[in-house]
């Protein structure tokens, strides 16, 4: 398990995204913790709750998809019959680094619910998104996720990522002995 968070880098062309609640508990303190979630990390994997592994530098060609990673913290849930339900929409924007400009966005990306029979305390949230046409560059990724059980102001957050060039492809050997790509 390697979770030493290195400095975010954001995301691209949005296709995937899934969140999973690991454990269920009663919740015990009677102040209400503001809505937001931890630094959200690139990764190379994510097998689970606090079960992944950091993508190094953040970097990856466009032909890749990038993994996102982060907990909600301080939301609501709600009982709904037998069962206790939290409710998460996400919403994505890609944009150069240091730019205001809006490259990609989408709307609901992430729109997971949980239902379990004690109130949700532990659930993380995954992206996976495909960086498909975006130019080798810096990049941030806009992460604005909505408690829609609790209400109120979305939580915010950028991801800082980095787009490189692909490697070029291995010279083959032709049938005359000459390299051809």
């Amino acid at each position: 398990m390697t979770h030493t968070r290195p400095p975010g880098w954001a995301v691209h062309a949005l296709i995937f995204a899934v969140g999973f609640i690991a454990i269920g508990g009663e919740g015990t303190s009677d102040e209400q913790e503001t809505f937001s979630m931890s630094p959200a990390v690139a990764c190379r994997a994510i097998e689970g709750y606090e079960d992944f592994e950091l993508l190094p530098d953040a970097a990856l060609t466009c032909d890749e998809k990038l993994l996102v990673y982060y907990c909600p913290t301080g939301f609501q849930s709600e009982p709904v019959g037998d069962k206790f339900r939290a409710h998460f929409v996400q919403d994505a924007r890609i944009r150069r680094r240091g730019e205001r400009t809006v490259l990609r966005s989408k709307k609901k990306l992430l729109d997971f619910e949980v239902k379990s029979d004690f109130p949700p305390v532990l659930v993380y949230l995954r992206n996976s998104i495909s960086l498909k046409g975006l130019k080798p560059g810096q990049y941030e990724l806009d992460i604005i996720l909505h408690d829609k059980v609790g209400g109120g102001a979305p939580a915010n957050q950028v991801l800082t990522f980095r787009v490189v060039a692909a490697a070029p492809a291995p010279v083959s050997p032709t049938s005359d002995g000459s390299g051809a790509r």
